[in-house]
């Protein structure tokens, strides 16, 4: 209800409040720091050209004109992950690791642990541990540092 006694819409209510309340430098008026449409557009327009000129040459020459004087070729990719390692690295993991899991199915399902079956796991887990010692660095890296690496 209005003041004056007729039915309000939710149109009418609070249409001429929410304009006092705008922040200051949220109103639009003629604020010399503002830009106008026409000033923003044309200021988007030159961002999205290209600044330099293209060449005449397409790219598909120039690699070709690459490979011709400067013998250029791409080198082959290394391999990465496990495929580096050597073969030795890999088992010398896979026995101290699989020699932890050995024992702990033994101790879980083995009550109480056949001898036999203690021996071949320690001795896997050893041999492993061994493997994994010889694969150490033996000396440090050229670039004098402290020994660390990530």
């Amino acid at each position: 209800m209005n003041d004056d006694g007729t039915a309000s819409t939710p149109d009418d209510e609070g249409r001429e409040d929410w304009r006092g309340e705008v922040p200051d430098p949220e109103r639009i008026g003629h604020d010399r720091s503002r830009i106008s449409d026409e000033d923003w557009d044309d200021l988007v327009r030159q961002i999205a050209e290209p600044s330099a000129t293209t060449g005449d040459m397409p790219a598909e020459d120039v690699r070709d004109a690459l490979e011709d004087t400067e013998h250029w070729e791409p080198e082959p990719a290394e391999p990465i992950g496990r495929r580096t390692a050597s073969p030795t690295l890999v088992l010398s993991w896979a026995a101290a690791l699989g020699a932890v899991v050995l024992l702990l199915i033994g101790v879980i399902f083995f009550r109480p642990l056949p001898g036999w079956y203690l021996l071949i796991g320690l001795a896997v887990g050893i041999g492993g541990a061994v493997g994994l010692f010889f694969h150490l660095p033996s000396h440090r890296s050229a670039d004098g540092g402290d020994g660390s690496s990530v």
